[in-house]
């Protein structure tokens, strides 16, 4: 069984969860978008993500 964290899974799971619809092209974009954001977050450290977190709080993104 495969535990590790991968950006694609973690984009699809997310995704999987809207509510929103989109045509297939607004997927792939989005699909893609997230790819990349959750690559991002998953090169950073502890305290960089921790730090994320506080800004994404303080402006209301959760």
């Amino acid at each position: 069984m495969n535990t590790e964290l991968d950006p694609a899974t973690l984009a699809l799971e997310y995704m999987r969860r809207e509510a929103e619809e989109l045509t297939p092209a607004q997927f792939l974009i989005r699909l893609r978008q997230l790819q990349l954001e959750f690559a991002d977050l998953l090169e950073l450290t502890h305290v960089e993500l921790r730090e994320e977190i506080s800004f994404a709080s303080e402006y209301g993104v959760h």
